[in-house]
């Protein structure tokens, strides 16, 4: 639990330092609106922060922790390259982030469906509850993929004057509003998520 609320807080820091640098500093790629900066550190969460911790957990069953333990190394990997091509070459394309998304979900189905063949989600209610947290990570490349293609679309992420992140802007309207309501649906799925998860049984599936 103290784990947890200390990832929690290094994403607060994190948004608070970002928002600055991005809307204040002027750092490339452009101003980012409140609800993408809230998506932003949600998708860290869920794809980084969280998969750390379950893997973490020796009460998760094996293939559940290969499924995230195998999110946590393509999207640190990525965190990795894309960062590079983000601030230094400048040549970052929603393509890249597309495909690595639909790979991303990919493996996430492929050791889910081992798990789900394997029946570890009938291990109780703790595994039932990885299983389906599961689920929702791997449907949140669904909207990560249309704002990637939104960004296509719409924005020049090439170059000195790339834009990477969709400003609060009245012309952005829809794809805002869109990312807010998935943002609040995460919003009350987490605090639930972590009650089931903290409060399951001890018994270990793991050494």
């Amino acid at each position: 639990m103290r784990a947890t609320a200390a990832t929690v807080a290094v994403l607060a820091l994190f948004a608070a330092a970002f928002w600055y640098l991005q809307n204040v500093a002027g750092l490339i790629g452009g101003e980012i609106a409140p609800a993408k900066l809230a998506w932003l550190c949600f998708a860290l969460l869920f794809w980084l922060g969280l998969p750390l911790l379950i893997i973490c957990d020796p009460r998760t069953p094996p293939r559940l922790a290969q499924a995230f333990g195998s999110l946590l190394a393509l999207m640190a990997a990525r965190g990795v390259v894309e960062l590079v091509m983000l601030y230094v070459f400048h040549n970052w394309s929603p393509h890249y982030g597309i495909a690595h998304d639909l790979l991303c979900a990919a493996v996430l189905a492929y050791f889910l469906a081992l798990a789900w063949r394997e029946g570890e989600h009938r291990g109780g209610k703790l595994a039932s509850t990885l299983s389906l947290h599961g689920i929702v990570t791997t449907l949140m490349f669904v909207p990560e993929i249309w704002f990637a293609y939104y960004m296509h679309t719409n924005f020049g992420t090439m170059g000195g004057e790339a834009i990477y992140f969709v400003p609060d802007a009245e012309k952005h309207r829809h794809v805002l509003n869109v990312t807010a309501g998935v943002v609040a649906a995460l919003a009350i799925y987490l605090p639930l998520f972590l009650g089931f998860w903290f409060h399951g049984p001890t018994l270990r599936h793991r050494p």
